[in-house]
Parts: structure tokens; C-alpha cells; sequence
């Protein structure tokens, strides 16, 4: 956990840090002016959309879970979810999420086997998702979505090819029996090498149980191209949702010059570059993005508020609500467990 506490401390720093340089020259009488002449309407469908990106992924959540024969509430899926959402936020290149979220199905009786090929899948899904997205709006809008500048591109084509590999990964740690095998014969080896494991044969036999489980759990996805397509389905309803904001807060501040598609293609840019970058959230590389096309959509005197009202919408207020909504979750969960076994 003192892991989790230094990448917090972190990610306020970074935070802190990113909007002292962005902040210290603004105005910020300009900055007030323009939020408070907000399209209200606009910015309650923004707060929907963001809203919307925990609500199609807690449905994923279920329906996945439901084909591994597991039962479980909404409830548990949106705790899930905003577990999720609040460790990758501070944790580097958005990773931390996924360990802490399987530990909370451990809590609730889901085996790692089953949490761990959920996770991995999720993850690959999400960002063929992404990567389906950007694909189709490069092809229909490459000239507006590369005019930015020569760093704004290269970052973005750099996160596209990440991103593609990233996919590959995650396909080969779900499906590849080799390599299945390989690390297993690696977890042998260290098992034989490290004196103070005790029954090592019994810890053995422990590993290839769950390795045979991981690969069951991993051969229904495979084999059931139902759970593929529509896990698909869901994940795009899920980027798109939170794409959507990006839009909502451009209608907010009274613009309608460029259309919702290409505004959605500068934020799919933007999110592969952010991706890219291992910051925590993304911060720093995010922000750096998004006054950059803000500077086309909104013109250099609304850039920055254009910028601090979406980032503090799809991400802060997100976090902040993830934070707390996980806080909540563990605690009633931990005093379930202590009544349980006070019973007991």
C-alpha cells in the first residue's frame, strides 16, 4: 500500500507542478469570464458522457463476468471500475489499476485465474477500441488531425504504434501457450532456487493448477467469438462516451465552427499521446496536448479554459469521485468481512 501512497503524493506533484507552469502568466479575469458564460446544458451532458464511460464499462464488467459463470451485482462492477479508474489515475503509464481491481474480486471470491484473464482482456479490448477509432478518423481526417505541429504528431503516431504493440502483448499473455509455458518453467526454477520455500512440490503443482485454470478461463474468450464482438461493442460505447465530452465542452463555451467527428479525432490524438507518455494519468503530456488543438478549436484566448474545463471533467472530477466511491466501497467491504468473522 506505501506504493500507492507515493504515487498519490506523486501525482498531486505532477498535477501541482503541470498547472503552476500553465497557470502562472494566464489571466485569470479572462478565465472566469468565459466559465461563467458556460452553456450549463452542455456541461451537464459533459458530467452524462463522463458518467457514461464507468456505466458501459461496468456492463462489460458483468456481461464478462457472466461468461465466466460468475454472478455478480452492479454494485460490485461500478466498485470495480472506479478502482480501477482511481489506482491508474495515480499510478505511471495507467497500470496500477488493474492489480488493485483483481484484488478487490479476490475479496469477493473471484479466483486471480479468472480476474487476471478479465483484466488482460479488458485492457486489449479497450484499446483495439481506441486503436479502431483513430484508425478510421486518420483515414477521413488526416490533414486536419496532423496540422498541429511536427512534436504534436510524432507523439501521436508514436502512441498509435505503442498502442498496436501493447495490443499484441496482451493477445500473446492471454493466448499463447508457450509462452504460458515458459513462465511457468521460470516460476519452477525460482521455486528450486530460493531456500526458504517450503513444499516447494506442493507449490508446484499449486502454480500448474492455476496456469490450467488461467488457460480455461482464457480458451473462452477465444473460442466464443460472442464474448469478442460484443465486448468490442461495449469497450467502443465506452471510449466513445468519454470522447463525447470533449465535444459537449466545446458546445459549452458557444462554439460550433468545426464538427463533432473531427473535435473527437483531436481527442483520440490526444489520448494516444498521453498514453505514451508514463506519467501518472497522463498528466503533464495530456495538458501540453490539449492547449495545443485548443489553440485551433477555440483560438489562443479560450485555449486554456477550454482545456482546464474538460480535464477537470473527464479526469479530475473522476478521479476525485473514484477516490472517494473506492474509499466507501473498501471500507463497507472490510466491515463485512470483520462481521463475518466475528459470526464465524
Amino acid at each position: 500500500m506505501k506504493k500507492y501512497v507515493l504515487s498519490a503524493i506523486l501525482f498531486i506533484f505532477l498535477v501541482f507542478l503541470t498547472y503552476f507552469f500553465v497557470l502562472k502568466d494566464c489571466d485569470f479575469h479572462l478565465i472566469y469570464d468565459s466559465i461563467i458564460h458556460m452553456n450549463f446544458i452542455y456541461l451537464f451532458l459533459t458530467i452524462l458522457c463522463v458518467f457514461g464511460y464507468v456505466f458501459w464499462g461496468s456492463v462489460f464488467l458483468k456481461r464478462m463476468l457472466y461468461h465466466f459463470k460468475t454472478k455478480v451485482s452492479f454494485y460490485h462492477t461500478f466498485g470495480y471500475i472506479f478502482t480501477e479508474i482511481y489506482f491508474s489515475a495515480i499510478t505511471p503509464s495507467n497500470m496500477g489499476g488493474q492489480p488493485v481491481q483483481m484484488i478487490e474480486m479476490k475479496r469477493d471470491k473471484i479466483p486471480y485465474q479468472t480476474s487476471s484473464v478479465l483484466v488482460l482482456f479488458n485492457t486489449m479490448m479497450n484499446r483495439i477500441a481506441l486503436i479502431f477509432l483513430a484508425t478510421i478518423f486518420f483515414i477521413l481526417y488526416r490533414k486536419q488531425l496532423f496540422g498541429i505541429n511536427s512534436f504534436y504528431n510524432w507523439v501521436v503516431i508514436l502512441g498509435y504504434i505503442t498502442t498496436i504493440l501493447v495490443i499484441l502483448l496482451f493477445a500473446v499473455l492471454i493466448y499463447s501457450k508457450k509462452i504460458a509455458k515458459i513462465l511457468l518453467k521460470i516460476a519452477y526454477f525460482l521455486i528450486d532456487h530460493i531456500s526458504f520455500i517450503h513444499k516447494k512440490d506442493i507449490l508446484k503443482d499449486k502454480l500448474k493448477n492455476s496456469l490450467l485454470e488461467y488457460q480455461n478461463c482464457a480458451m473462452i474468450t477465444k473460442n466464443n467469438f460472442k464474448i469478442v464482438y460484443e465486448s468490442f461493442f461495449l469497450m467502443l460505447l465506452q471510449r466513445i462516451s468519454l470522447l463525447l465530452a470533449s465535444y459537449m465542452v466545446y458546445r459549452a463555451f458557444g462554439f460550433n465552427e468545426y464538427s463533432l467527428f473531427l473535435i473527437i479525432g483531436f481527442q483520440i490524438c490526444v489520448t494516444l499521446g498521453s498514453d505514451l507518455m508514463p506519467t501518472p494519468g497522463g498528466v503533464m503530456i495530456n495538458e501540453g496536448l490539449l492547449l495545443a488543438v485548443n489553440k485551433l478549436l477555440y483560438g489562443n484566448d479560450l485555449a486554456l479554459s477550454g482545456m482546464l474545463v474538460l480535464r477537470s471533467f473527464n479526469f479530475y472530477f473522476l478521479v476525485i469521485i473514484s477516490a472517494l466511491l473506492y474509499l466507501g466501497f473498501h471500507t463497507i467491504k472490510r466491515k463485512k468481512s470483520i462481521i463475518i468473522k466475528d459470526v464465524i
